[in-house]
């Protein structure tokens, strides 16, 4: 189907709800021509940043969690000044050992469901799991980056 025909065979009629409609009704506009082709690009960036403009307003802000590498310790950026807690100065994030940070779960209402479903309301990051060792923590913390230090790793 050439461009011009699909001009001539659909007048201005109203857009497709979604980039998944206007694909499904016209495959081959859609991914064999170049109009066709920018047109659904351009309805799919449209339905991405709607999407993330939803999520911005509606995500519950978290800080940033660094997984703690052997390296870290000598790394300048690194803070332990925080009691329990190190602190990426770098990222602005918290360094939490690999196998640390157990869900803490939450009935909540369903809407359409009689039955509350189990959500994680939040993370506790000082607490590891009950079956993981000290000695894998260890082990673990070893191989965080295959060994190797993070890219943003300096020690002077």
């Amino acid at each position: 189907m050439l461009e011009d025909d699909r001009d001539e065979q659909q007048p201005q009629q109203e857009q497709p709800l979604t980039w998944q409609q206007a694909l499904a009704n016209d495959p081959e506009y859609y991914m064999n021509t170049k109009k066709g082709q920018e047109e659904l690009a351009q309805m799919i960036r449209k339905e991405s940043e709607r999407l993330l403009e939803e999520i911005g307003k509606s995500v519950k802000h978290t800080k940033d969690i660094v997984w703690l590498s052997k390296w870290c310790l000598s790394c300048k950026f690194y803070n332990a000044d925080h009691g329990t807690r190190a602190m990426c100065n770098r990222w602005n994030a918290r360094i939490v050992k690999p196998f640390y940070g157990r869900p803490i779960w939450e009935k909540m209402e369903v809407r359409g469901k009689e039955e509350k479903e189990l959500v994680v309301a939040d993370i506790d990051w000082d607490r590891k799991w009950r079956e993981i060792s000290d000695k894998l923590v260890e082990w673990a913390v070893e191989k965080v980056n295959g060994g190797y230090p993070y890219f943003c790793y300096t020690n002077e």
